[in-house]
């Protein structure tokens, strides 16, 4: 954070809200499987999982895949609802994959090869993108010329000018994006939304949002 002055120490400035949010097509997929199996006693589970799992792991290594990874099998006990009563139903023993993709094209090909080769649950697929430290440097630079936009439009309707920068406070990206979860918040207005054109709908939003503030300076 620059500060030169403390805000409550100023007596004349301006604070200006900056904020923008630049869209991105996701260029990594990352897909969570596993193979669980319900047994009365724990070999047999731990049994009939390492064989689902060495069926799942064949076929990744079939298909090329470079980039995945197993869990440890973990063992859990099965338990369901009868008259309002819990029974135990048996050992539920799961080992997990995750696999990620570089290639978009393979995602739909890859979840059902997994699943065609013995992996019983899909936990998640998620999109990401390898240039979310650049998209967010630019955004992070949007947003500043966003603030120095509005607070020199405000100081021209008030005949003053907007000058040196006296301090930069970060703001909370997730405000603008809207990835709070459920979390209740207001979103404040976003004044740079990037260029206006049809976006995948997976498009990751990378966004950032600034407070600035700056001096007063009277208008020659």
């Amino acid at each position: 954070m620059i500060d030169r002055q403390k805000p409550n120490q100023l007596r004349e400035g301006v604070r200006a809200f900056g904020s923008t949010v630049i869209r991105v097509a996701p260029d990594i997929a990352t897909i969570l499987v596993a193979v669980s199996c319900v047994e009365q006693q724990p070999e047999p589970a731990f049994a009939a999982a390492r064989k689902a799992a060495q069926a799942v792991g064949a076929y990744l290594q079939g298909s090329g895949m470079q980039d995945y990874g197993s869990s440890l099998i973990r063992l859990s006990q099965n338990l369901r609802s009868t008259n309002q009563e819990q029974e135990f139903a048996g050992y539920v023993a799961r080992i997990g994959f995750n696999v990620v993709l570089r290639n978009m094209d393979q995602v739909e090909e890859t979840i059902g090869g997994l699943i065609g080769a013995g992996a019983n649950e899909l936990l998640s697929v998620t999109f990401q993108t390898s240039r979310l430290r650049e998209v967010r440097a630019d955004a992070r630079r949007r947003a500043i010329a966003a603030a120095r936009e509005k607070a020199e439009l405000y100081c021209a309707a008030a005949g003053v000018t907007a000058g040196d920068v006296l301090a930069i406070e970060d703001a909370n990206p997730e405000f603008v994006t809207g990835q709070q979860g459920m979390h209740v918040h207001r979103e404040p207005v976003i004044d740079d939304t990037g260029d206006v054109k049809a976006m995948d709908p997976a498009a990751i939003p990378v966004g950032a949002a600034v407070h600035v503030l700056y001096a007063l300076e009277a208008s020659l």
